[in-house]
């Protein structure tokens, strides 16, 4: 039963407005400029996902869209889950057009394949109060490649890094390269070691797997950063975008950037937020090709499956 008097004891963090907390929160996003000289220096731990451990991290497809209007926009590729992508198709078709500007076209609808993955963060000196949290990171194609060869060694023995007890720590260090997010200088440290909680590290006892069993029921669900099938509204956005391929006036704008100089400066700020965040592959010719006899524009929306 509620205590009578807690009506005159309520702020307002302790308010539940049924309202869910933003999944960004659950993000851990360094960004090479919030450090030292432009380098962002952080120590991290990959850890188990506790609600599946057979799968240590989420990987996906993605785009970066953006509308006539200059707003931008991530949207998950349904090739991720083996399903047909109108965007993929669109792509294939410019890409594959005799058209030099339909090939440079091509170029904004290239997928890029994420992962996302829980993480304790163990040091920050740039955000002491993170330290000790778990968050979601984000990473790309580079990271992806040091846990590979971590997992998959090609003299070493195999390290399962994800393992609470026979992990390893990870040196983040993010710079910036030609505007992007550079992670060649990040590591793996060298020595295995257990996770450390309290800033003590944990026995492998029966008491140790226990506490730290109770301190990853805190962490988000890893489940959230899952491939999402597109809802209407996510469908007519994309929808609008590619309409803009259909126009020639429309796509040479899209190309060229010679649109308004409000239009344009909205469109620099979010290129710039997208390019500085991550460091992704971005793939043009890994999945099959899509052909098509049909080369006109003005035909071009009928061959995409919206």
């Amino acid at each position: 039963m509620a205590n009578e008097f807690d009506i005159f004891n309520i702020s307002v963090s302790d308010l539940d407005t049924g309202e869910k907390p933003s999944q960004s929160s659950d993000l851990y996003s360094p960004k090479p400029d919030q450090g030292q000289d432009g380098t962002y220096r952080s120590l991290i731990r990959f850890l188990p996902n506790a609600k599946n451990p057979r799968k240590p991290y989420v990987r996906k497809f993605n785009y970066w869209l953006e509308d006539r209007e200059g707003n931008g926009f991530y949207i998950d590729s349904p090739s991720t889950v083996g399903e047909k992508c109108p965007i993929q198709d669109a792509f294939f078709k410019l890409r594959n057009s005799e058209s030099a500007l339909d090939k440079k076209m091509a170029e904004s609808l290239k997928r890029r394949e994420v992962f996302y993955a829980l993480v304790q963060i163990v040091k920050d000196p740039q955000n002491r109060d993170l330290e000790g949290q778990v968050k979601v990171f984000k990473f790309g194609y580079k990271i992806k490649a040091k846990i590979d060869e971590e997992l998959n060694p090609q003299f070493d023995e195999p390290t399962q890094i994800f393992d609470p007890f026979e992990g390893k720590n990870f040196e983040l260090v993010i710079s910036k390269k030609a505007g992007f997010a550079n992670y060649d200088s990040s590591k793996f440290q060298g020595s295995r070691s257990a996770i450390a909680l309290g800033g003590s590290q944990v026995e492998n006892t029966e008491s140790g797997r226990k506490q730290i069993l109770e301190y990853l029921q805190k962490a988000p669900d890893l489940g959230n950063f899952d491939y999402k099938s597109w809802t209407d509204e996510q469908r007519s956005k994309v929808m609008n975008v590619l309409s803009q391929y259909t126009s020639p006036g429309e796509s040479i704008a899209t190309v060229t950037k010679t649109k308004e100089a409000p239009k344009k400066q909205k469109v620099e700020e979010q290129k710039t937020k997208h390019s500085v965040e991550e460091d992704f592959s971005y793939e043009s010719s890994t999945v099959e090709s899509y052909t098509s006899s049909d080369d006109n524009l003005d035909d071009f929306i009928n061959g995409l499956d919206l």
